[in-house]
């Protein structure tokens, strides 16, 4: 949910109190609104939590007046989420009175149940029994989606990957279109959370509510990637490809940054490979404004030309083989 957050593919609206999604964003950043003050402060996406945040005792709404009588930003909100777009209920499959009462005044605020979806495993099978027949009993069976909600997460995040993927397919003639396909046949091979979460590590500068997915650069990537690799390859820890000419990571810049940037950016993470005691990768970028200048070539050893007295221990100083995705596409 996170991941779809800091793509700018979904919103979220929560009566929950904890900080799950936010602490599952990972190195980025999900900010909360938790009272009006932060819809003028904090810029989207954010996690709405409508009935406050643990971690923000002040703003908790949990007494029965409460409840009853939320906040004014709380109605407005939620009706407006409600009223203009597609909002899936996840993980309410029995509804609390506190919640009934937000869904209820949505809904007959808006007059319609026609842009609602609920997940919950027996709403198709057990309709009759299911709460949602009392509060919304004109969803449309299509409309019940009797899955759980991990699968229908991951479902979701399944659909959006390839709908991104798809635009980079439309975009480039038939030869390029076969070295994307090579890419996305790997990926594929991995879960949607597994390619959410790399392709928003593998961008040296993302920007929160910014799809990555959607960039050029990154169609780029994949067409220099499947060259490259061709459709045999796994994806390993979110971030780099096992392949058979050795393990690959790429890059990308979704803003506009230095080519060098890209260049830091490779030989900080293969710092990080060599301190795990992991192999070096080869490095793919895409991105970056200027000539990629190759670095000087370091010795791969000084011990046979120096006297044992002169020789200083320290920080190894890595080069690490990047090539650009022209490069590799032209190659």
């Amino acid at each position: 949910m996170a991941q779809l957050m800091l793509e700018g593919a979904i919103d979220v609206l929560t009566t929950n109190w904890d900080s799950c999604i936010e602490r599952s964003s990972g190195e980025e950043e999900l900010p909360t609104v938790t009272n009006e003050s932060d819809l003028a402060d904090v810029t989207p996406p954010w996690v709405l939590k409508v009935h406050g945040c643990a971690s923000r005792p002040g703003t908790l709404l949990v007494t029965t007046d409460h409840l009853a009588n939320p906040p004014t930003w709380v109605q407005e909100q939620t009706h407006a989420r409600l009223g203009s777009a597609v909002v899936v209920f996840i993980g309410i499959g029995d509804i609390a009175p506190y919640v009934r009462q937000r869904v209820v005044e949505a809904i007959g605020e808006i007059g319609s149940v026609e842009n609602i979806r609920v997940v919950s495993p027996s709403i198709s099978s057990d309709w009759d029994n299911s709460p949602w027949k009392a509060v919304a009993p004109d969803l449309r069976p299509e409309h019940r989606i009797g899955v759980s909600a991990d699968q229908f997460m991951e479902e979701l995040g399944s659909a959006y990957i390839f709908a991104r993927l798809a635009e980079h397919s439309s975009t480039c003639g038939p030869d390029l279109s076969v070295k994307l396909d090579d890419a996305k046949s790997v990926l594929f091979r991995a879960d949607s959370l597994a390619v959410l979460q790399w392709s928003r590590a593998i961008d040296i500068n993302p920007r929160a509510g910014e799809s990555v997915l959607r960039s050029s650069e990154f169609g780029k990537l994949l067409i220099a990637l499947g060259h490259l690799i061709g459709d045999s390859g796994e994806l390993r820890n979110s971030r780099v490809f096992d392949t058979a000419i050795g393990p690959v990571e790429v890059l990308v810049s979704t803003q506009t940054v230095p080519m060098r940037r890209l260049v830091e950016a490779a030989r900080e993470r293969l710092h990080g490979h060599i301190s795990k005691g992991e192999p070096s990768p080869l490095f793919i970028v895409s991105g970056g404004i200027g000539a990629m200048s190759e670095p000087d070539e370091l010795p791969p050893s000084i011990v046979e030309d120096a006297d044992d007295a002169d020789i200083v221990d320290g920080p190894l100083a890595l080069v690490p083989n990047v090539r650009h995705a022209d490069e590799v596409i032209a190659s």
